[in-house]
């Protein structure tokens, strides 16, 4: 396992133990309220990676909206420049728009870690 997997990896971790998931994560749920949670998870999703990109491309820090997670995130900008935080960015857009429609949470988390 090269550098930076063994960062990501850590850093993944970190995020996880700082990050926790509201009550009823991951539970089954109406169609209707698993895209609501899903759209949740993706809107945090999207700020954290945004923040990447902020970092990424050395931007004005006083602009990022987890400022609490700054030391972390500065990790895994190390594996996301900031062209693949944008692309990462746009997919969770797209994700959200899917979930508007109606689409399966499942299709729509599946499809999007084939994008990321």
């Amino acid at each position: 396992m090269g550098a930076s997997a063994v960062r990501l990896t850590r850093s993944r971790r970190t995020l996880r133990t700082r990050v926790k998931p509201r009550s009823g994560c991951g539970g089954k749920g109406t169609p209707a309220e698993e895209r609501s949670q899903l759209a949740v998870c993706l809107r945090s999703l999207g700020s954290l990676l945004r923040d990447i990109g902020i970092i990424a491309s050395r931007a004005d820090r006083r602009s990022l909206a987890n400022a609490d997670l700054e030391a972390q995130l500065e990790t895994l900008s190390a594996s996301f420049d900031a062209d693949r935080s944008l692309r990462a960015y746009e997919a969770v857009d797209q994700a959200l728009g899917a979930l508007e429609r109606n689409a399966s949470p499942k299709v729509v988390a599946d499809w999007l870690l084939l994008q990321l």
